[in-house]
């Protein structure tokens, strides 16, 4: 017991540097605001200008045969994302740029802690393992991916976390919380589900 606990106090000063390196990362866009260096490729040239007209068509509730006029002289409502999808909202909610970096802070924050809750309670559960869980956490909350994907990718390991702990029969309401809450801010199409299942029912 006593030679654990440095080790934990030495875990919580090497998680605290990584969350403090994770907002160095993330602080241009907040710093810098229209002027940070974004992804131009399937991000600036569609995504976030299809969500800003989807809002400002009035047809974000509209059924899905609705026409949006802003483009291609009116393209059907089921063109674009679902009302029910987390990054929708914050584009609604916010301009542009505050929703870009408050959907990249939403994804990271939850790719670190996910991978963290991973390794900790799965693979790497030795207190003397502590650098190599949060290196890993925070090396995976800084890899580059889609941002419209949100939690489709980096979202895995939190969803992967729960799924396990609910095989162990060890799951408390938290981690039907994370599977009940992670589809609004992840994409069916892009592989989320049918990617983490297989530990849940095999």
């Amino acid at each position: 017991m006593q030679d654990s606990q440095p080790l934990e106090k030495k875990e919580r000063t090497a998680m605290w540097i990584a969350l403090f390196l994770l907002a160095l990362y993330l602080s241009p866009l907040y710093i810098l605001g229209e002027n940070a260096h974004i992804r131009v490729h399937d991000n600036l040239d569609s995504n976030i200008a299809w969500y800003k007209v989807l809002t400002r068509s009035g047809e974000l509730f509209g059924p899905i045969d609705a026409k949006i006029p802003q483009v291609i002289n009116g393209l059907p409502r089921n063109a674009y994302g679902t009302e029910f999808s987390g990054i929708v909202w914050l584009h609604a909610l916010f301009p542009s740029m505050v929703a870009y970096a408050l959907s990249q802070t939403i994804t990271r924050v939850f790719a670190f802690f996910g991978m963290y809750l991973l390794l900790k309670r799965h693979f790497l559960k030795e207190n003397e393992s502590y650098l190599i869980r949060v290196g890993v956490a925070l090396t995976f909350a800084l890899t580059p991916f889609w941002p419209s994907g949100m939690l489709s990718t980096l979202g895995m390991p939190l969803a992967l976390w729960a799924f396990l702990t609910i095989r162990q029969q060890q799951a408390s309401w938290k981690e039907w919380l994370v599977l009940a809450l992670l589809p609004f801010y992840a994409s069916f199409v892009l592989g989320f589900f049918t990617s983490v299942d297989y530990p849940l029912f095999y």
